[in-house]
């Protein structure tokens, strides 16, 4: 019979349809799995585990680097960008699908390099490292000496180099200084200083015929000394010329000027080295800039360098920066650079443009704060007192705090920050901000329950247990990946990974660090949840138990099977098992817990109705002789329960329990509930389905090693027998009489189920056989004449105390199934008799007597049934219809004295029903 859909149900469809996105997933997704799971492999040591769990960072790094750079080459090899891959970005051939693909792996590039320098450093503790040098010991500390021994300083500066590698990555600096560079009129010279306002000195000098400095003309000659602008200019071409005597350049060397300072900004902004610096000042011959730079250099490789002078002044050098950041009279860039130099925010942030910017600006304050104490703590008291009293100092502890909320701090002004609001709201930006306040368990708390709410909806198996329903106060959706942006859920999926892992691994050393309340716990989950929703969309199902291996039970188990509930195909659960196993996921716990879960599912939602009246399966009007009673054609659809989603899920946890051995108790349990749940709401085409694809004899097949050597069911009613087999899979604390009762109870709702199944068979070939021409009629009986011998089989435990046992234990649901089904399965099958007895065999005619004496008996139980039901009169009409059937036959076409096996055996006589002239 094939399954029957509802389309106008709105969630129980059976196999919804998938929502229509997007699902073509590239080869980071299996190459990210792979990655993990060459980390978890249990024939590792737990400090294998750790390290390379630790190497993952740099490995996603890697991958996308990879990929990033072949999204780039492909655009060059198509023809539609450049090979300077810093400015392909604004190539105008590009289309906006193509930058936002570049930008989405820039942005990923960037995480996976933040990931890589802070998850080392922050679970340092948790490994056995090399022991930290005393500054004591070493005469001449270094920086990096400073770092090793200062661990505050040492993730500070690991963001620092982060933001300087990210920054980096943005376009060239002479691209950037490019505008300026023309408006100072020069072409492309960029040596030989301020060419215009050298030319203006020279041209006042020879029309004034001074051969001297042109300072020392009187004061009227040298108030007409001027720009083109109408300023004073300079009368000298020293660096400090402007500064010293306030006057002005030419304002094309102003440009020039400005292009230099923003050059000079961006080196140190993107951690260049001091060769690097040296370099670039040099072809402009400005090295004076290089030097100023060198007092403390903190260069983006790691590789910082300190001048090689006294403590005083390297300490001298720091404030005297400071007071140039401040210089209200100087250019913008050229304050940021001392304000980089002397670690000064408000310089820096004045030419910010970006999230980036402003949190460089706090961090190299921080840092440069740090390094200028312990300078300080390396010079004589009395310098530091004369320092202290004649120059000021800038200290970003006492405005922002030194403590672990720093870094919080910062990130939320930002987010308040109206400059910054916008990009601190991205979702890329979101994760980078919670990796950098060390607040990744708050932040994936409220992505997994944003997730969850976008989810519950399309989740089989309903919201996980305990529901993550709440989430923070200020969780702005726009801050956190949906469902749909894909790369960005893979990329908080491995974070999530990557944490758990680490601290799983910790727990396991003895070395527990703080995972949350269970509560946060589930909301963070619920990114991998999402995750593997996306994963089997894709078609990568395979992935699956990798990622929720990561988990713990039994959110471990509701996610898993929330994706595994899907599956249909026996082949692909039989993997799907092993992969398990090879994982460590115990599959006979997951097995139970996903026929729970859908049970559940299907139980508590439904209104559930209790069957008073019976079902309707026979066609109104009393029998006749010739056609009997009519049954109604499709009976089992009629009753208005078509198979809905939830239904079939309930079957399919039966056959994943089926396919682990060890999980029959559970099969028992599971199927005798899921049986009285279809009877007792008239679900008729779901037992239909059901005792198709759970077979009791499945059971069997899994409980001893030779099914057929207990085909007798009757052995399951021995409580030592089911004792002994729970004893064989380990199964102690259950009760072997429970289990033997659902097994009973499994036994005799199957053939209920069979029952129902056969007679809709029989009824469609009663309608077949009106409506088909008679070449089909043969065909059409054989049908009927097939599914005689199993309508005999079901219906035998029906007329043996069929769930009597039970009953009067006090089971009070099969109690009203028995009411409601007996008498109108009996009926029906009767009917099946008398059909079969006009067109196959008679002897379908004289089963249906036996019927009659078994109803007879004394003690007959079915006979209680029909008179509680008031249908005693139907039952002995319709018997003595398939008499009366037996009556009017006048001749039989056997020879004389042959009888059937079955005749002698059951000591039938057809003789009796002849009756003669």
């Amino acid at each position: 019979m094939s399954l029957m859909i509802n389309q106008d149900m709105e969630d129980d469809n059976v196999e919804q349809a998938k929502p229509e996105v997007n699902m073509a997933p590239g080869p980071q997704v299996e190459e990210f799995a792979n990655l993990v799971d060459h980390c978890i492999a249990p024939s590792l040591s737990v400090s294998e585990r750790k390290t390379r769990v630790l190497e993952l960072p740099r490995k996603f790094h890697e991958n996308a680097t990879r990929r990033l750079l072949q999204k780039r080459l492909r655009r060059v090899a198509d023809g539609s960008g450049d090979i300077d891959m810093d400015s392909e970005r604004w190539s105008p051939s590009l289309t906006a699908e193509d930058l936002e693909q570049v930008d989405q792996l820039e942005k990923e590039v960037q995480t996976w390099d933040l990931v890589r320098r802070l998850l080392p450093l922050r679970f340092a503790k948790s490994r056995a490292g090399a022991p930290r040098l005393s500054l004591g010991a070493s005469k001449h500390p270094t920086l990096r000496d400073l770092a090793e021994t200062d661990s505050i300083l040492k993730e500070r500066r690991a963001v620092l180099q982060w933001l300087q590698v990210t920054a980096s990555s943005g376009p060239d600096i002479d691209e950037l200084a490019r505008e300026l560079q023309q408006s100072a009129d020069r072409g492309d010279i960029i040596a030989h200083g301020w060419l215009h306002t050298r030319s203006s000195i020279k041209l006042r000098k020879s029309m004034t015929a001074w051969p001297h400095l042109l300072d020392r003309q009187t004061r009227s000659i040298l108030t007409t000394h001027v720009n083109s602008d109408g300023a004073p200019l300079v009368t000298q071409l020293d660096p400090d010329a402007a500064t010293r005597q306030d006057r002005k350049l030419e304002p094309r060397d102003e440009f020039f000027e400005r292009s230099i300072w923003l050059g000079c900004f961006e080196h140190l902004r993107r951690g260049s080295s001091l060769k690097t610096i040296r370099e670039w000042c040099q072809e402009r011959t400005e090295m004076w800039r290089a030097v100023s730079a060198s007092g403390v250099l903190l260069a983006a490789d790691g590789k910082d360098s300190m001048a090689d002078a006294p403590p005083e002044s390297l300490v001298l050098w720091r404030r005297v920066c400071l007071s140039l950041s401040r210089n209200v009279g100087s250019d913008n860039y050229e304050r940021a650079v001392y304000g980089i130099l002397s670690g000064d925010i408000s310089s820096v942030e004045n030419v910010a443009k970006s999230w980036d910017d402003h949190l460089f600006a706090n961090y190299n304050a921080l840092v440069r704060a740090r390094i200028d104490s312990f300078i300080l703590g390396r010079c004589s008291p009395e310098a530091v007192a004369t320092l202290s009293q004649s120059f000021s100092s800038f200290d970003p502890q006492q405005l922002q705090g030194d403590d672990a909320g720093f870094a919080k701090r910062l990130v939320k002004t930002l987010e308040n920050r109206e400059s910054t609001r916008q990009e601190a709201m991205e979702p890329y930006k979101g994760l980078q901000a919670a990796l950098i306040a060390d607040d990744t368990d708050t932040y994936l708390r409220a992505q997994g329950s944003l997730l969850a709410e976008a989810m519950n909806n399309d989740r089989p198996l309903g919201q996980f247990t305990p529901s993550p329903l709440s989430k923070p106060d200020d969780c702005s959706p726009e801050k956190f990946f949906g469902p749909g942006q894909h790369e960005g859920l893979r990329v908080v999926t491995h974070v999530h990974v990557l944490l758990t892992l680490m601290r799983s691994l910790d727990a396991s050393e003895g070395k527990m660090l703080s995972l949350g309340s269970g509560f946060e716990t589930v909301g963070q989950e619920q990114v991998v949840a999402a995750y593997t929703e996306y994963l089997q969309n894709s078609g990568l199902e395979a992935l699956i138990p990798l990622y929720c291996s990561i988990l713990k039970p039994p959110m471990q188990y509701e996610i898993l099977g929330n994706s595994m509930i899907k599956e249909g195909d026996a082949e692909t659960r039989l993997l799907q098992l092993r992969l398990m196993r090879k994982v460590g996921i115990d599959s006979l716990q997951f097995t139970q817990t996903l026929a729970r879960l859908a049970l559940d599912q299907l139980v508590l939602t439904a209104e559930v109705t209790v069957p008073s009246n019976s079902i309707r399966i026979l066609a109104e009007g009393s029998p006749t002789a010739r056609y009997g009673r009519g049954i109604l054609p499709d009976f089992l659809m009629s009753s208005g329960k078509e198979m809905t989603t939830k239904d079939e899920y309930v079957i399919r946890s039966l056959e994943w329990l089926l396919q682990v051995q060890a999980a029959w108790p559970e099969v028992a349990r599971i199927g005798e509930q899921a049986y009285k749940f279809f009877f007792t709401n008239q679900r008729l085409v779901a037992a239909s389905n059901l005792v198709k694809r759970i077979k009791l004899s499945s059971v069997i097949g899994n409980m001893v090693d030779d099914a057929e050597a207990y085909s007798d069911t009757n052995i399951l009613e021995d409580p030592e027998f089911v004792r002994e087999k729970l004893q064989s899979i380990g199964i102690s604390g259950a009760s072997a009489d429970q289990v033997r009762v659902s097994l009973r109870n499994l036994h005799d709702l199957e053939a209920l189920a069979g029952m129902l199944d056969g007679l809709e068979t029989v009824s469609s070939a009663m309608q077949l056989q009106v409506i088909e021409p008679p070449e089909n009629q043969k065909d059409i009986m054989r049908i009927a004449a097939n599914e005689g011998p199993n309508l005999k089989i079901n219906m035998k435990p029906l007329l043996q105390s069929w769930g009597v046992a039970s009953i009067e234990a006090g089971d009070r649901e099969l109690a009203d199934i028995r009411q409601a089904y007996l008498p109108e399965v009996i009926l029906a099958f009767v009917s099946a008799l008398h059909y079969m007895g006009n067109n196959i065999s008679r002897d379908h005619l004289l089963e249906a007597m036996d019927l009659a004496a078994v109803v007879a008996e004394r003690e007959s139980d079915v006979a209680q049934v029909f008179i509680k039901r008031k249908r005693m009169t139907e039952l002995v009409e319709s018997l003595a219809a398939c008499s009366k059937a037996l009556a009017v036959v006048t001749a039989e076409k056997r020879a004389a004295g042959s009888s059937s096996k079955k005749l002698r055996e059951m000591g039938w006589s057809r003789d009796i029903w002849v009756v003669k002239n």
